[in-house]
């Protein structure tokens, strides 16, 4: 019938689409840049790890605090933590983050946003429409 096989035709399709496009996770959240001087610990790319995130910067820093169980100061780009936190923890808890407040339960889409109905925030996929009850 016709002289191309559909089999050969799909595997060429799939070898010409670019990595980023293909791979599994198109959404990935930058390495902590995490910096310990004395009793302090900073997170220097802070604001490139929010702007990945979509998120509020002080949502997610209040976060951070709560979990970190210290106290700090933020400046433009950078987090200023006090007690030596070693980067591994900061990292699992961005990552309990990105899990509460960002991926969707059914689909694991990261293309969410928080919606407001009364006193409850939701977190609304834009991808699949799924909403979950989330606490601030």
């Amino acid at each position: 019938m016709s002289e191309f096989d559909y089999d050969k035709l799909l595997d060429r399709a799939r070898k010409n689409i670019p990595q980023e496009i293909s791979g599994d996770a198109r959404w990935k959240l930058p390495e902590p840049e995490v910096l310990i001087e004395g009793q302090q610990t900073i997170i220097r790319n802070f604001s490139d790890i929010t702007d990945m995130m979509d998120r509020d910067a002080n949502h997610v820093y209040h976060f951070l605090q709560n979990e970190l169980g210290t106290s700090g100061s933020r400046e433009e780009h950078r987090v200023l933590l006090k007690g030596r936190i070693p980067p591994k923890r900061i990292k699992e808890k961005l990552g309990n983050y990105v899990r509460t407040y960002i991926l969707c339960d059914q689909c694991n889409a990261p293309d969410t946003r928080f919606l407001k109905e009364d006193r409850t925030t939701l977190l609304k996929c834009q991808a699949c429409g799924a909403t979950r009850p989330v606490k601030m």
